[in-house]
């Protein structure tokens, strides 16, 4: 009977001790959303298996058989007084400081025009064409140079311009960057490797 006892005591202590272990070695969590000001910091680890070498992606952590890529971005989205998305801005650092991503804005613009963008009061760029239209609005891709980054980070709001189809008049949206700075800062932490 005692013998019994401390086997089932020296049973109990193991127990503890791998669930210890387990709690110490626990991966980060598969997604986190953080807010900053007006903006949005999303993060996704992608779990896949990993038998082939072309199942390991840029920046992606490699563990036994198992492939963790994390991706993360930063966004905005505006909605009206109903609720409904206006526009959604999505940005993610690329590797040469520049800015790449999507715009959605609402259907019921003049597509073959594109649209401008302006920080501030600086003189707009020339056109961004839309990509395409899907279910959820019309897609401008983005691509910032590492001086709008700069002039996004130290800016008070963005504005986009588009025109409207019918009838042709200007359509602006002003996207606030307040926080930009802060959320770019983190997703760029979060982007790299461990």
């Amino acid at each position: 009977m005692r013998r019994l006892f401390l086997l089932s005591i020296t049973a109990a202590l193991a127990c503890a001790a791998v669930m210890d272990v387990s709690a110490q070695t626990a991966t980060k969590p598969s997604a986190l959303s953080e807010s900053y000001d007006d903006w949005t910091v999303r993060c996704a680890t992608q779990a896949a298996s990993g038998d082939n070498a072309g199942d390991t992606a840029k920046g992606a952590r490699q563990t036994g058989d198992r492939v963790r890529g994390r991706e993360c971005s930063l966004s905005q989205t505006q909605a009206n007084g109903n609720g409904q998305r206006v526009l959604l801005v999505e940005l993610r650092p690329a590797e040469d400081g520049r800015l790449r991503g999507n715009l959605i804005l609402p259907f019921g613009l003049a597509l073959q025009k594109g649209a401008t963008f302006a920080v501030d009061d600086l003189p707009p760029g020339k056109p961004a064409p839309f990509r395409t239209c899907l279910p959820v609005g019309c897609v401008v891709s983005l691509l910032f140079t590492d001086g709008i980054t700069q002039s996004l980070r130290s800016g008070t709001k963005l504005i986009v311009k588009a025109q409207a189809s019918d009838p042709e008049a200007e359509v602006p949206f002003s996207i606030s960057l307040k926080g930009f700075d802060a959320a770019l800062q983190r997703t760029i932490a979060l982007s790299k490797p461990d």
